[in-house]
């Protein structure tokens, strides 16, 4: 029963295929390029502006509730492209590590 080129290097994302590639990452990148939104950011020197496609899924889902932009804290936020469960999870993510930074030094995060 074989799965493939991968030969079980795709368990892992530590472990190197013999050609030296790191399947886990290959797969985050197809997942991106496959949802085929495109999300650019720009910074500059005491703002920031970031813009990303709106797909509506459905005709029955409403078009308020489909966002790709998330707030992490009351000053920083994020956009996220890909599937929109493991952006869920890295939002989730960010927003634990700036409570128990709030949590551990007494002030927020610094959007740096």
């Amino acid at each position: 029963m074989s799965r493939g080129s991968s030969a079980g290097f795709d368990r892992s994302i530590t472990i190197f295929s013999p050609e030296g590639r790191l399947y886990q990452v290959e797969y985050a990148f197809k997942a991106i390029n496959q949802s085929g939104l495109t999300s650019i950011g720009v910074r500059g020197k005491d703002s920031a502006c970031v813009i990303t496609q709106r797909k509506i899924p459905d005709k029955l889902v409403d078009e308020e509730t489909v966002t790709h932009l998330y707030r992490v804290t009351k000053h920083s936020g994020c956009v996220m492209t890909g599937m929109v469960a493991d952006s869920d999870m890295q939002v989730q993510r960010a927003r634990y590590e700036a409570a128990e930074y709030k949590y551990q030094y007494g002030y927020e995060m610094p959007p740096t």
